[in-house]
């Protein structure tokens, strides 16, 4: 990778959604979103590539316009339409899985491209953290399915599950009974916790999904620039072209990444395009 090289050739950006996107309200700033519209207007494209599952895309993150998506923090991307990567866990290992955290017991939600399923006691917190944190009119918000009961999730459709809890070792518990088997990382969508975390199928994670799209968009990884602030951004942020880390990243992201541009509530994202040379300055 390559220090912030300036360009005026075609690149695809992909961009974390909480934390880097959008702030701890799940809001997009006004210059995030109009840097966002110049990139496209200039010629490239701008992915999202998040842990969030298709479902839980905030109809403010809608909103934007993007190319597609990378979502379920790699088990899914979409492109003009179609789902061109899919994945999910065998009934057998969702099975397994969901048994190991219930005798944890540990709350958790299973996350898949058609439905979510959620055990009473994470919908319970969810709401009233994010109520506490500031959050209104959560059932149209993207974090809806975290606080409703969506129905049963067939087994074999679960792509990814998130844990919350507010107990630091919830998420060395979950480590020690799972991290041979899945892919467990901090969990920064709000209402997780400091004990929360998300899993994920090994092998699973942005940049395989990213290295899967590009070639359907004529570019190679050196194309590719990926921005983001967290665990689940790690493999992006080494594999793409440029890594941007938000400034409110988390120290290994940081490392991951060729450069750390401001916060999120600071014009992060917008100043990173400029630095870029995706956008022009203001």
């Amino acid at each position: 990778m390559v220090d912030a090289p300036r360009t005026t050739s075609r690149r695809a950006v992909f961009l974390d959604i909480d934390g880097t996107l959008t702030t701890d309200l799940g809001e997009v700033p006004e210059s995030a979103h109009a840097a966002i519209k110049k990139a496209q207007a200039n010629g490239h494209l701008v992915f999202l590539a998040t842990g969030r599952s298709p479902l839980e895309i905030d109809p403010r993150v809608e909103a934007v316009g993007f190319d597609g998506m990378v979502a379920g923090a790699g088990a899914y991307v979409l492109y003009e339409g179609t789902w061109i990567v899919d994945k999910h866990l065998s009934e057998t290992e969702a099975t397994a899985l969901t048994r190991a955290l219930d005798e944890l017991g540990v709350d958790y939600s299973l996350q898949g491209r058609h439905a979510m399923h959620t055990t009473v006691g994470h919908r319970s917190r969810m709401r009233r953290i994010l109520t506490q944190l500031g959050f209104t009119d959560l059932e149209e918000s993207g974090l809806r399915h975290h606080v409703i009961d969506s129905g049963p999730l067939e087994l074999d459709r679960t792509a990814k599950v998130v844990f919350s809890s507010d107990d630091l070792t919830t998420f060395d518990r979950v480590q020690a009974r799972l991290g041979t088997e899945y892919a467990i990382v901090g969990g920064t969508m709000p209402g997780l916790g400091t004990g929360g975390g998300e899993i994920s199928m090994l092998g699973v994670h942005k940049a395989a999904a990213i290295e899967a799209l590009l070639p359907s968009l004529g570019l190679g990884i050196e194309d590719a620039i990926a921005v983001g602030d967290s665990g689940n951004d790690l493999e992006m942020l080494l594999a793409c072209g440029v890594g941007v880390a938000m400034g409110n990243a988390t120290p290994a992201a940081k490392e991951a990444a060729d450069f750390v541009t401001s916060s999120v509530d600071d014009d992060g994202l917008h100043a990173a395009f400029v630095r870029l040379g995706l956008i022009e300055g203001r």
